[in-house]
């Protein structure tokens, strides 16, 4: 019974901790992933549309699983194509 035990552990150990998000091999990856960014020059109060806000490279704004929940918001200030986006550039109550 000692010796299923001692094996039982041993078993546990090798199974490693279990690690959730990227690994450290992964971090340096993550700026070539896609996210979205402001395609034209928008001004206070502007909605986001397919045409104004864009799903491309490198990885510095939101991610592009956030394109269908901030079309029809509005921009709080004046944003220059080629933003990253962010949820700052909304209105408070858009967020």
């Amino acid at each position: 019974m000692a010796a299923l035990v001692v094996e039982t552990e041993r078993a546990w150990q090798a199974l490693g901790a279990v690690q959730c998000g990227p690994t450290e091999a992964e971090l340096p990856s993550r700026r070539f992933r896609r996210s979205l960014y402001i395609a034209e020059d928008m001004q206070p109060g502007d909605t986001l549309t397919p045409r104004n806000l864009r799903s491309i490279r490198p990885g510095h704004g939101l991610p592009p699983k956030y394109h269908d929940i901030l079309l029809g918001k509005r921009v709080s200030k004046a944003v220059k194509a080629g933003t990253a986006m962010a949820w700052d550039l909304l209105f408070e109550d858009e967020k």
